[in-house]
């Protein structure tokens, strides 16, 4: 049965209550593997693009609000402060930096699960970005490992959180390719600062 029709039979058929709940729970698992599945596809090609150097981005001038929807867009669990975006115009791939903020979010809420802080400011030619949780964070020695491919820290490894280590990874590759940059710290929480590019 397909899904859409397994949703209105669940809603709208003759089902105890009860029953309802637990088919409803279980489907709403069913749309988080999925989920979870498609996003490892995606990471997976991307890395294979990545190996083959074809990680590919198509900039265009974009204003500085669209990364208040960005984010807005992946806050789920609706934890994130943020910063008023300074009002500038930025050089980006729209479907790339989706991706980048995407995995930073989904990363903090994984792995954290604490409240998120988004605070702008200018650096150089950048509008610099910086997306904080206030987690356990990862130790120094760790700090430099964390983008690279596969990788997964020690409190990623502890925890029962899925993962592949491609997250980061991925958001740094993008960032570079659209002539940015992505910069970690680990103190008082995670921070990933991006380097976006201003027109």
């Amino acid at each position: 049965m397909p899904i859409s029709i397994l949703t209105l039979w669940i809603t709208h058929g003759s089902i105890q209550e009860e029953e309802r709940s637990d088919i409803t729970e279980k489907l709403g698992n069913v749309y988080k593997k999925a989920d979870e599945i498609e996003n490892l596809v995606s990471n997976l090609l991307s890395v294979s693009l990545d190996n083959l150097g074809e990680t590919k981005v198509n900039i265009h001038e974009e204003k500085s609000s669209i990364l208040e929807e960005i984010v807005a867009k992946f806050d789920d669990r609706e934890k994130v402060t943020s910063d008023e975006v300074p009002d500038c115009v930025i050089s980006i791939d729209v479907n790339a930096i989706n991706r980048v903020i995407g995995n930073i979010i989904s990363n903090s809420y994984k792995y954290a699960g604490t409240d998120i802080t988004v605070k702008y400011s200018y650096a150089d030619n950048f509008l610099s970005m910086t997306i904080m949780d206030s987690g356990p964070g990862v130790s120094d020695d760790e700090l430099p490992l964390v983008t690279n491919k596969f990788y997964r820290g020690k409190a990623q490894l502890e925890s029962n959180a899925d993962g592949n280590g491609l997250g980061l990874y991925i958001a740094r590759t993008l960032m570079e390719a659209m002539g940015g940059e992505l910069l970690t710290k680990s103190k008082g929480g995670f921070a990933v600062t991006l380097l976006i590019p201003l027109s």
